[in-house]
């Protein structure tokens, strides 16, 4: 979806939204659903969402955080975290890690039971696992 909107708008518009909420408001709005899964104003963390048949996991990469400054809110049809971060005292000479917060809104493709999602935080990365509401198995129908 991202590199859909990319292309739409261009690289160097897209870094503009980035920085400025009003401009992210105006992009949502003439880019609908591609939209949807953007990361957040001033950068959101890398996510990568893997689908199977019983269930959807997120792996999302919020390196520099702890697990307590994680919040993670679940819906039948989305997931959104918000990380703050404590950055290290001193003067920087150049910054590119985030400075207090990030976050981001992920639309999913199938519904989830929001009850019965795990998350694990290891290593930097926060891996969501989310039961499918509905799991399709094949049935096998014999043919006469």
């Amino acid at each position: 979806m991202r590199e859909d909107a990319e292309r739409m708008v261009g690289r160097a518009v897209m870094e503009s939204m980035k920085r400025s909420v009003q401009a992210r408001e105006v992009f949502r709005k003439m880019l609908g659903d591609v939209a949807e899964n953007l990361p957040e104003a001033g950068g959101g963390p890398a996510v990568d969402v893997v689908d199977s048949p019983e269930e959807v996991v997120l792996y999302i990469d919020l390196p520099g955080t702890k697990r307590e400054l994680i919040d993670l809110g679940v819906t039948e049809d989305a997931v959104t975290i918000r990380a703050r971060f404590e950055p290290p005292p001193g003067n920087y000479l150049q910054r590119e890690r985030p400075e207090a917060e990030m976050g981001r809104r992920i639309k999913l493709a199938a519904e989830v039971k929001p009850e019965q999602v795990r998350a694990r935080y290891e290593d930097g990365v926060l891996v969501v696992r989310l039961p499918k509401l509905i799991v399709v198995k094949p049935h096998s129908v014999p043919i006469d």
